[in-house]
């Protein structure tokens, strides 16, 4: 529904999807705040099957909300080329709104959409945020995707475009202290034109624990209640290996501990299942889910403890992991290798929060298990920590501040 009082008019446009999962939770949850001050189109790209099994819940969202959502099919074969065919559909679809509205500003979410967000901010003389979400280019060159010769253009042009965003935007945002750091000291952006908010949680759709749901979600997934259970939310693949996830369950069962892997991803099932047998686990401990982003919460209820898992690489400076809050918000203790974005600053911040592994090191598993359950961290302080540094709220409150400093500014 489009308020009849006149709003700045903003464009969110995002190179992930409204219905996947990260963009609900770190899109959708915040412009359903900010829409009561500021007129929003969202333009994202869907992934054909969780478009179809999610739109309509997304309508039902927004629909008394100031935001139109403006969805285009996301394409992936041929490489390269759909790339490019995505971006004339991004830029052809925000001109058709955007020649009829004129845009106030433009929020890009990530340097992969930045050549449209740069052409947009021309035509219409509008404001420029750059969002930045994580050194984007290096995150697909580190992953593997881009080793190929005939991708080393593709990453320059990516880079050059990148100090563009920088260059050209009127504020920037990281999602890390680290990622922060690294801006102002290669001189990208000046200090107090970069802010820095982390993923945040929605404590409404992420509940506390409760020990009928813990029993209830394992008795669907047959899981004995006194199992050890190890959770994994989110993609597998590329810059996200199992290595991890299969390291720490070996460390628990040669400590004689019934552990059981609880994975909860839109990842394809196949390659996971590749995945797992690759690494000679036996499938009676594993459990695979794919679930709505509502029900997250019941599973991560039902587990002991959640793992973080990046590639190491330089990338990872940016890294804000999404699932970090949303596990302790349900009570979950973490576990994660060192030196990854913040997350050894908030894990060294509170007693109890989980644990630091070295994974060149195969006793520092060991270490971590023995640590993380024999603390019995108390589920209402984890929650307690979540709510202290990834409250939603918090980020809204900063993302308006922004759009107002930006939206006033004479620059």
């Amino acid at each position: 529904m489009r308020n009849m009082i006149k709003k700045p008019k903003i464009l969110f446009i995002m190179y992930d999807g409204l219905t996947d999962p990260l963009g609900q939770s770190q899109v959708l949850s915040y412009i359903k705040h900010l829409s009561k001050y500021y007129s929003f189109d969202i333009i994202g790209y869907e992934k054909k099957d969780v478009y179809e099994s999610q739109k309509i819940h997304i309508s039902k969202e927004i629909e008394k909300l100031d935001i139109r959502w403006l969805p285009i099919k996301y394409h992936k074969k041929p490489p390269i080329i759909s790339t490019i065919y995505d971006f004339y559909l991004g830029w052809k679809k925000a001109k058709q709104y955007g020649d009829i509205d004129n845009y106030d500003l433009i929020h890009c979410r990530s340097s992969a959409i930045g050549n449209i967000a740069l052409l947009l901010k021309n035509r219409y003389k509008a404001k420029l945020i750059f969002d930045m979400r994580g050194w984007w280019a290096d995150e697909k060159k580190e992953s593997g995707l881009w080793n190929s010769k005939i991708y080393s253009p593709i990453y320059l042009y990516f880079k050059n475009l990148e100090a563009k965003l920088f260059k050209y935007s009127d504020h920037s945002i990281s999602l890390t202290k680290a990622g922060y750091d690294e801006i102002v000291r290669k001189n990208l952006k000046p200090a107090n034109e970069v802010s820095v908010i982390p993923t945040c949680v929605d404590f409404n759709i992420f509940k506390p624990f409760n020990l009928s749901v813990k029993k209830s979600a394992r008795e669907e997934l047959n899981i004995d209640i006194n199992d050890t259970v190890i959770v994994y939310s989110g993609s597998l693949g590329g810059n996200y290996n199992i290595d991890i996830i299969v390291n720490l369950y070996k460390a628990s069962k040669k400590l004689n501990i019934n552990t059981k892997i609880l994975i909860l991803s839109h990842t394809d099932y196949d390659y996971i299942l590749s995945e797992i047998n690759k690494n000679e686990v036996t499938m009676e401990d594993v459990r695979i889910k794919s679930c709505n982003y509502s029900d997250v919460h019941r599973y991560l209820i039902a587990g002991d403890i959640g793992i973080i898992n990046y590639k190491k690489s330089f990338s990872i400076l940016g890294r804000s992991p999404t699932k970090m809050g949303e596990y302790w918000a349900c009570g979950l203790p973490v576990i994660c290798e060192k030196n990854t974005g913040d997350v050894d600053y908030f894990i060294n911040k509170y007693n109890n929060s989980g644990h630091l592994i070295d994974i060149t090191h195969n006793e520092s598993y060991n270490t971590a298990l023995n640590k993380v359950l024999s603390t019995k961290a108390i589920k209402d302080e984890l929650r307690e920590h979540a709510i202290d540094c990834f409250d939603l709220l918090k980020g809204v409150a900063i993302y308006k501040k922004i759009y107002d400093q930006v939206l006033n500014s004479k620059k």
